[in-house]
């Protein structure tokens, strides 16, 4: 029998071998921690929870269709997404964004920080309209604040092409309100019975008597005479023709700016509409704004290829939206402002006018939206526009916060589970394994220590929230990784049957496992990948969390667990194959050489 030596200081070699390894892991460790720790101001880093976890809001959202009938699945998915790009947008992240029955959308926000009132609006339809002001008429909140019918002013607003900002002053009540009228659309029959319903409420001859108006009277005793129309609601309002809308001075901005969603969105019909509240002017201490008569639409949102916000220039502390066109867009917002030199063009959205600027010259490409807008306000205009309109106009159902109560009890029955599930893993493992039991051990220390901080790191940087779902997908990747530790564990068996030693046989047991190993982690991360892509809500939290421990499980195994039993290996703890779980080597058959070990 021939023999060759060992080459000297065996373990040292192997010592020099592993460290790049165990070097690289640290380093990997250490990075992530500093960040983590780093991003949470130097405090110990904390996961983002969600909704069910820490609490939040919930909204529900019900479709609003202008016949009562129920709105089909394609339509309904679509302002899914639109309203899940919405709240993306403003800033919230891992929102829960679900069609629940055939008329709702219910959105779900974690956290405390979120203000309702900005999340309400995300449910607006986001109707843009361009519309040539036809004229213009002082209105008020309350009908008895109109006191100065012949006021002018107009919101401020700069039109885009770096022109100039200009407001034109609205028209008296003398100015004739059918300039530009088109043949009165055709009405459905609800419309008809509407307008039929609330002619018997005010009356059937002051109902006539309003329809003979041409122009806003100004007069006090018109303002009693009118005053039913004042007790409308806004319903009623939006079911009476524009004629009525504009001239009777008892119809307030209050009635028409809350009108139902969708009101003055067709955009061949001309159509009446005020400023928004916040852009109303001050005259002897009452508020008071603008209504106007607008022509058809010439160019709409969906025109807008692209939007942002930014300060304001013009006006310091406000901010403003850009808006840039699409190629068919910007030859109708250029034949718009061609007729429109001099005269005022209405920026409406849904059924407010949030600017009437005087177009200056003529432009093509880009517009601006000026109008007083606090940072917020904007960024969601300029992402309701970017993302487009919601095909379908929804009212807000309820709006209500949620405790976390219920979830805390399910988290802590979900990690009792857990914790329950990785003790019967290390037990299994010690008792079938035994020393390298304590490997497994060891492993999965390490992936809880790489994982915890990218969780941290990713709630800080990317907004990644942790729920119930991410939590399960990391108990379901503890078998993952454990997976990993005895592919390589029973291939290191084989090789320690076959007569080998353990240090000969951890190099040939590695070569072969790793093939499986990767082989396992790919297709767990193709299927995370896909599921991830393919679900919605919180399935998609459980295939982040899986694809993560998943991508966690190679660091660990190539970096930690593969050389940490390379190293054992050279060790005497691991001479004995029955304490080292490895099982009796099968004796070599007489006269067989032995070869070099590696």
């Amino acid at each position: 029998m021939t023999t060759v030596a060992r080459g000297p200081s065996g373990p040292l070699q192997t010592r020099l071998k592993v460290f790049p390894y165990f070097f690289a892991f640290g380093a990997l460790l250490l990075v992530l921690w500093l960040i983590a720790v780093g991003g949470a101001g130097w405090k110990f880093p904390t996961p983002k929870l969600g909704l069910d976890l820490q609490g939040g809001i919930s909204m529900t959202l019900e479709a609003n269709m202008p016949d009562g009938s129920t709105p089909d699945n394609d339509r309904m998915e679509q302002a899914r997404q639109i309203i899940d790009d919405r709240v993306n947008g403003t800033g919230v992240a891992e929102p829960e964004i679900v069609v629940q029955g055939a008329n709702n959308i219910v959105v779900n926000v974690a956290g405390k920080d979120t203000d309702p009132e900005q999340l309400r609006k995300v449910g607006d339809p986001a109707t843009l309209r361009f519309r040539e002001v036809l004229s213009q008429t002082q209105a008020a909140d309350n009908p008895e604040e109109v006191t100065d019918p012949n006021a002018s002013g107009s919101p401020s607003a700069s039109p885009g092409d770096g022109s100039d900002p200009s407001s034109s002053s609205s028209a008296g009540a003398g100015d004739n309100p059918t300039t530009g009228e088109t043949k009165p659309p055709a009405v459905s029959a609800d419309v008809e019975a509407a307008r039929k319903a609330i002619a018997e409420k005010v009356g059937t001859e002051l109902y006539a008597q309003a329809e003979s108006l041409t122009q806003p009277p100004n007069d006090p005793a018109s303002m009693e005479i009118f005053k039913p129309f004042g007790e409308l609601s806004s319903e009623e309002i939006a079911a009476l023709p524009i004629g009525i809308q504009y001239n009777v001075p008892t119809i307030t901005c209050k009635q028409l700016n809350g009108r139902p969603p969708g009101s003055i969105s067709a955009t061949d019909q001309q159509v009446i509409a005020c400023n928004k509240p916040e852009s109303s002017k001050a005259k002897n201490g009452l508020a008071y704004y603008v209504k106007s008569k607008l022509d058809v639409a010439k160019v709409v949102g969906e025109d807008v290829s692209n939007a942002g916000s930014g300060p304001d220039s013009q006006n310091p502390g406000s901010w403003m939206v850009n808006m840039e066109f699409t190629g068919q867009g910007a030859d109708k917002w250029q034949a718009l402002t061609t007729a429109t030199v001099g005269k005022q063009v209405a920026i409406v959205l849904d059924n407010l006018v949030v600017s009437d600027p005087t177009i200056q010259s003529v432009m093509s490409s880009s517009a601006q939206i000026t109008g007083n807008f606090r940072a917020t306000d904007a960024k969601l205009l300029a992402e309701q526009l970017k993302y487009g309109a919601l095909p379908i106009a929804f009212k807000v159902l309820t709006i209500e916060e949620v405790s976390p109560t219920l979830g805390t009890s399910q988290m802590e029955g979900g990690l009792l589970a857990g914790f329950i599930g990785v003790a019967l893993v290390i037990v299994y493992c010690l008792v079938y394994y035994r020393l390298l039991g304590l490997v497994v051990i060891a492993s999965l220390a390490a992936s809880a220590a790489l994982i915890y901080p990218s969780i941290s790191l990713l709630g800080k940087q990317m907004g990644f929230t942790l729920t119930l779902a991410g939590i399960t997908g990391f108990i379901v990747a503890i078998g993952i990784t454990a997976d990993s530790f005895v592919v390589f564990f029973e291939r290191l068996k084989d090789e320690v049957k076959e007569g080998r030693s353990v240090r000969s046989a951890v190099p040939r047991a590695w070569a072969l496992a790793r093939r499986t190993i990767m082989s396992a982690n790919t297709v767990s991360m193709l299927a995370a990948v896909v599921l991830y892509f393919l679900a919605i809500g919180a399935v998609r939290g459980f295939a982040f969390t899986l694809g993560l421990s998943t991508i966690m499980d190679i660091a660990v195994v190539f970096l930690f667990t593969h050389p940490l039993v390379a190293w054992l290996s050279r060790t005497r703890l691991m001479g004995s194959t029955r304490l080292a779980g490895l099982g009796a080597s099968r004796r070599r058959v007489p006269g067989a050489v032995r070869t070099k070990e590696s």
